[in-house]
C-alpha cells in the first residue's frame, strides 16, 4: 500500500504503483522502485503496524483510516474501541448458532430408538448439557472451551 503525500500532507490514501503510472504515462518507472525513487514523485510506502494487545471480551479492533508519520515512516496502526451492545449480542448470537448446530448433530444419539448402549448414550448425554452450558462460561461469547464429543 501507498500514498500520495507532500509536505507530510496526505493527498491520495490509498496510491498504488498502478495509478502512479497511469498519472504519468510518459515516463518509464522500473517494475520494483524503491523507496529514493517513489519519494521523488511524492509516493510513501505505508507499513502496517502489528496489533496491539487488548481484552477482546470488551473491546475490539479496527484498523485506521488514515496512516500517520511516525519516526519518518508512514505507517496504519489499529484503534482499539470498546465493543457495544450490539456487538455483544452478535457474538452471543453466533455463539448459540454454533452451540445449537452441534446439538442439533448429536440429537439421534438422545432418542429412544438408537443404537448406542446405555454407557454411550450417557456420555452422549453429559457431552451434551456441557454444550448447552457454554453461555455459562466466564469467558462467553469470547473466550470458549468447546466440550470434545465422545
Amino acid at each position: 500500500m501507498y500514498i500520495k503525500a507532500i509536505d507530510n500532507v496526505i493527498l491520495e490514501p490509498r496510491y498504488s504503483l498502478r495509478k502512479l503510472k497511469q498519472d504519468n504515462p510518459n515516463t518509464s518507472f522500473p517494475d520494483k522502485p524503491d523507496a529514493s525513487q517513489l519519494a521523488e514523485w511524492d509516493v510513501y510506502r505505508v507499513v502496517r503496524t502489528e496489533q496491539p494487545v487488548y481484552d477482546s471480551l470488551t473491546s475490539k479492533i479496527v484498523p485506521a483510516t488514515a496512516p500517520t508519520l511516525v519516526n519518518g515512516v508512514w505507517t496504519l496502526g489499529w484503534i482499539v474501541i470498546d465493543k457495544t451492545v450490539d456487538d455483544r449480542a452478535e457474538e452471543a448470537h453466533v455463539v448459540r448458532t454454533q452451540r445449537n448446530e452441534l446439538l442439533r448433530d448429536c440429537d439421534w444419539t438422545q432418542l429412544p430408538d438408537s443404537p448406542l448402549d446405555s454407557t454411550t448414550k450417557a456420555s452422549w448425554a453429559t457431552y451434551r448439557t456441557a454444550v448447552r452450558d457454554v453461555t455459562e462460561q466466564s469467558g462467553f461469547p469470547t473466550d470458549i472451551t468447546w466440550p470434545t464429543a465422545p
